[in-house]
């Protein structure tokens, strides 16, 4: 059955009702139904429209004029600066339309409120843009190491035709997605089956930061001991963003370390257009970790004034930090490079090291018996789906992981969508919308 817009309206109390027992992070105060009904279909229908032959996304934040004033009052770090638009506009689909290409859905948000104290659709307008910056989108990203997150009020986003996430604060509360209500959830990255096959990897990251670094754990404390782990997993969730971000779709193919591009394992299974090597994202990984671990270790006894300020002191903590923001970007770098060899039709073929094989990746392998793909979901209701209900890209993908259990292949999707497989045990299982709930964005 197929959701609609008014659809999300009740979910969407129960999801704030289940919120409210939170110790923090409370939900946000929601618009009166009919308000939040034209809120609602109004952005729906204009997430089909598109401005010069380009879609544009956009984002909502239902909140007045006065009220963020004195939001924005109760800080002094200049967080946010508002637009404010000498003549307010409706609140319509040509509306969005067109202030969409301005408001850059990156660091931009639309702020909608009603003008009157009653609940006329004629009510409604946008009397402004907030401008909540770049680190946000950054850092839910893993482009940086910090963010400040929305101001909490109800928000909608669209990125894509007939798609809503409804979120405050950057934390998504559901979206409407495919025609179905969706809700935010862990990667199959960080649990699972998945995450146990990138088990391998993240130990030998860590152990290789260790050492370098020379001591018997990352943390020796404690406090964030699984951070490298972390790491490791931020670095494959980005090069996913990366791909999504170019909007034509594509497949990552990763197998365990020890295979070759002329193992007979993926020889048999593919062909390779571009057999290639590309081995910097593990040392670049390497470095970054260990440098991130001595850039604490000098910067916290000087901000508590536990060591004192010397020259040397200062000269090398200025080279930590200079560092730091190379490493950064040089890995930023490496993702993208990956994230682009999906811009040549077939798979990209990398090691759980991130080494890349090659790209341009032709399945070949067949897998006769293989009729259906298990869902992964969190209910206990096990759906199984025949594989000619899938496009071409994801039968391939199905039929490698069938003969090949040593693999896990995510495949992202025109749309934005990304799905992860990997066989487990004789079932080929797949693992819809993973990169569901990325904080509103």
């Amino acid at each position: 059955m197929n959701a609609y817009p008014k659809d999300i309206i009740p979910a969407l109390k129960n999801v704030c009702t289940k919120l409210e027992k939170r110790k923090y992070g409370k939900p946000p105060t929601l618009p009166p139904d009919e308000e939040l009904h034209v809120l609602l279909d109004t952005a729906f229908h204009a997430s089909f429209l598109t401005e010069e032959g380009r879609r544009t996304g956009f984002r909502i934040l239902y909140v007045s004029f006065e009220t963020m004033i004195k939001e924005i009052d109760k800080h002094s770090d200049n967080r946010w600066r508002i637009i404010n638009f000498d003549t307010p506009r409706p609140y319509s689909v040509s509306e969005l339309n067109r202030l969409a290409p301005a408001a850059e859905l990156t660091h931009l948000m639309i702020c909608v409120s009603n003008s009157s104290q009653n609940n006329r659709k004629s009510s409604l307008e946008i009397w402004g843009l907030l401008d909540v910056g770049e680190n946000w989108w950054k850092f839910v990203h893993n482009e940086t190491h910090s963010g400040m997150s929305p101001p909490n009020y109800f928000a909608i986003t669209s990125m894509n035709a007939g798609e809503l996430s409804i979120s405050a604060a950057g934390d998504v509360l559901t979206t409407l997605k495919g025609g179905k209500l969706v809700y935010p959830k862990d990667t199959a990255i960080w649990d699972g089956s998945i995450c146990d096959f990138l088990q391998t990897a993240r130990n030998k990251l860590y152990q290789s930061v260790i050492t370098a670094l020379g001591t018997k754990s990352w943390d020796e404390e404690g406090q964030d001991d699984d951070y490298p782990y972390r790491f490791y997993n931020f670095f494959i969730e980005r090069i996913l963003f990366y791909v999504r971000e170019k909007s034509h779709g594509g497949t990552l193919i990763i197998v365990p370390d020890y295979v070759s591009k002329d193992d007979t394992r993926l020889t048999d299974r593919l062909n390779l257009k571009y057999p290639c090597s590309y081995d910097y994202a593990w040392e670049m990984m390497t470095s970054c970790l260990v440098n991130e671990r001595k850039y604490f270790d000098l910067h916290f006894p000087l901000w508590d004034a536990k060591l004192e300020i010397t020259q040397n002191n200062f000269q090398e903590y200025h080279m930590l930090s200079s560092k730091r923001d190379d490493l950064d970007e040089a890995i930023g770098d490496a993702a993208r490079a990956i994230a682009s060899m999906t811009s040549v039709d077939g798979a990209v073929v990398l090691t759980d090291k991130l080494k890349v094989l090659g790209f341009g990746a032709e399945v070949l392998a067949i897998s006769p018996s293989l009729k259906e793909v298990k869902i992964e979901v969190r209910s206990k209701t096990i759906q199984r789906i025949p594989i000619e209900s899938f496009g071409t890209r994801h039968r391939s993908a199905f039929r490698f992981c069938s003969s090949f259990e040593e693999a896990v292949i995510f495949v992202v999707s025109q749309d934005g969508g990304v799905k992860a497989i990997k066989r487990v045990c004789k079932e080929v299982v797949l693992w819809p919308d993973i990169n569901t709930g990325a904080m509103g964005l």
